[in-house]
């Protein structure tokens, strides 16, 4: 068997195993009840905590195939057909399609010109790269046809941009020659014990959700830490907000930090007036007309609607289920929960998902959560590392709401303006009885 033949032998089975690579992926519910899940801060200081447990809210209920979770920031947006970001990602699936193509036709150095460019592309899609999977797969392809080509240096630095992007990958040894996967492997080692760099990452509004390469690393501020040395792909997305996203860099000499200002979505005005009047009203039974009102502008048959109020480490959390047509509430929960116990995600998990089933709520355990799980607070040294409405707690080292401390009733200004005025009063009364009990001058006095 000559070498063409053995070239056109493994293409097809590269080609295959490169598209298993991305059918192997978690798979979300889909063909449910449309159901819109919002979980509104009830103050400045709650913002943080309300936006974890929104993240939260949605991934659990996006798990159950009775519900249909609505992407409500796509809903907002609107039409986005003119929008750089989406542009981009919409060429670059174009370039990955047609490059795959040319692979599959051994038209090589055809393939790598356009894999090249689907790579390129990614650096003006990144808004709306989601999970990368374009990114991922355009790389992949692209370090195949470099071997094929006899160019193993090029496809090293390919593999070694997928394990940057995600060291998680494997690829399957029934579908891959071990002479790839070796290569594969050895590069995924080396991006495992390279030097690891730090970053702070600030959003402007704060409480957006933090994406690093295509998973979900916190809220807003957060710190991502040993990150590999080098560009990364940083995501940031909220509710009412068009999508951030731009390469960002870390160093193992020294942190950086990074503000993401986000942009209002065109439909946010009236999303945000719509939800403002919600607060008070997640606990109504019957549901009130504006929630049904609200559920039925966002084309839902189902909402799960909550509030976060943080005060200190604890948030109170109340969240309903409520069913659009006919009106009704499905059901409702009251918990404080604690945002550093060592199990506050198992906690959140289980309150929301005590509205469709019947679940034990565990109690808060001691301890305290690794600053990668969730992201809920933030490491600090001083109040400059925290973002608008927190200051740094001295004695945790954490970012937590600023209340301004209770005052006694007689530490303030109008007890004193009181007793004060009372004092005066009882001077003044006490002088002029005095004054009028003591006998006139001049006169006599008669004693008998």
């Amino acid at each position: 068997m000559n070498g063409k033949k053995c070239i056109r032998t493994l293409v097809p089975a590269l080609g295959f195993g490169l598209a298993l690579v991305f059918l192997s992926g978690p798979a979300r519910a889909e063909g449910g009840q449309p159901t819109g899940v919002f979980v509104l801060p009830a103050d400045g200081f709650s913002e943080k905590s309300a936006a974890i447990l929104n993240h939260l809210a949605r991934e659990n209920l996006a798990r159950d195939p009775q519900f249909s979770v609505v992407n409500v920031r796509a809903k907002l947006e609107g039409d986005i057909s003119g929008d750089a970001a989406h542009k981009a990602i919409q060429k670059m699936r174009s370039l990955v399609q047609k490059g795959k193509e040319q692979y599959d036709n051994l038209e090589l150095d055809s393939a790598v010109d356009e894999l090249q460019k689907a790579v390129a592309e990614a650096e003006r899609a990144i808004p709306r790269m989601g999970e990368g999977r374009e990114y991922v797969e355009a790389l992949l392809y692209l370090g195949a046809a470099y071997i094929l080509s006899g160019d193993n240096e090029r496809a090293t630095e390919s593999f070694r941009q997928v394990a940057m992007y995600d060291r998680r990958r494997t690829l399957d040894p029934k579908l891959f020659p071990p002479s790839i996967i070796e290569l594969f492997n050895k590069v995924k080692e080396e991006v495992g014990t390279a030097p690891v760099g730090t970053l702070l990452v600030r959003s402007n509004p704060p409480g957006a959700e933090v994406y690093l390469n295509g998973m979900y690393k916190g809220i807003a501020p957060v710190q991502l830490v040993k990150v590999p040395e080098g560009k990364h792909f940083l995501r940031l997305e909220k509710d009412g907000y068009r999508p951030w996203g731009q390469r960002a860099e870390f160093f193992a000499t020294h942190e950086e930090s990074i503000e993401a200002t986000l942009q209002p979505a065109s439909g946010s005005e009236a999303f945000w007036a719509g939800t403002r009047k919600l607060l008070d009203k997640i606990d109504d039974d019957p549901p009130a007309a504006e929630t049904i009102e609200f559920a039925r502008s966002q084309g839902l048959s189902r909402l799960v609607l909550a509030s976060a109020r943080q005060r200190g480490d604890e948030v109170a959390c109340s969240a309903a289920l409520i069913q659009v047509d006919p009106p009704r509430r499905l059901s409702y929960q009251e918990v404080t929960l604690n945002l550093v116990a060592s199990n506050f995600l198992a906690q959140a998990d289980a309150v929301f998902t005590s509205l469709y089933r019947k679940v034990k709520i565990p109690v808060a355990e001691g301890g305290r959560r690794g600053d990668a799980v969730g992201g809920a607070t933030q490491r600090c040294n001083t109040d400059s590392d925290c973002t608008t409405g927190e200051v740094c707690d001295a004695a945790s080292g954490r970012c937590i709401p600023y209340a301004p401390p209770a005052q006694r009733f007689y530490q303030k200004w109008w007890f004193w303006t009181i007793v004060g005025g009372g004092l005066a009063v009882a001077g003044g009364v006490a002088a002029l009885t005095w004054y009028l009990l003591q006998p006139a001058r001049g006169s006599i006095e008669f004693t008998f």
